[in-house]
């Protein structure tokens, strides 16, 4: 009992070290289109666009169909920097199937091409 007391404890103390960042709103939120940010958990904790699903970008392959079934949804992938990683994801998606899949870049630019901020 003290042992689950002492964790709960550990866990409720510590809480601000799980702090999330806001999640920024995307442009475009419709049924046919999916967001997905290919950085890394830690990266996306720390903001993201709002709906968008989390798959780094090595683990895209094995996750995408679990998150995206239709291949005829429009992805978008975004990555940390100025989307190197979203190519090499996007390269993959389009090898599997997917029929549209758009490279917007890294996560900064992004949101300064939308006109968004964090704050």
């Amino acid at each position: 009992m003290k042992r689950i007391a002492l964790l709960l404890f550990t866990l409720l103390t510590s809480a601000s070290f799980f702090a999330f960042a806001p999640v920024t709103q995307a442009a475009q939120v419709s049924d046919n289109i999916v967001w997905i940010d290919v950085r890394s958990k830690r990266e996306f904790r720390r903001g993201h666009i709002e709906g968008a699903i989390n798959i780094p970008h090595g683990d895209i392959g094995h996750r995408i169909f679990v998150e995206v079934p239709d291949t005829f949804t429009q992805v978008h992938i975004y990555d940390g920097s100025q989307g190197a990683f979203a190519g090499i994801a996007l390269e993959m998606l389009m090898e599997i199937g997917f029929q549209e899949v758009i490279n917007e870049g890294g996560y900064d630019a992004l949101l300064e091409k939308q006109g968004l901020s964090e704050e």
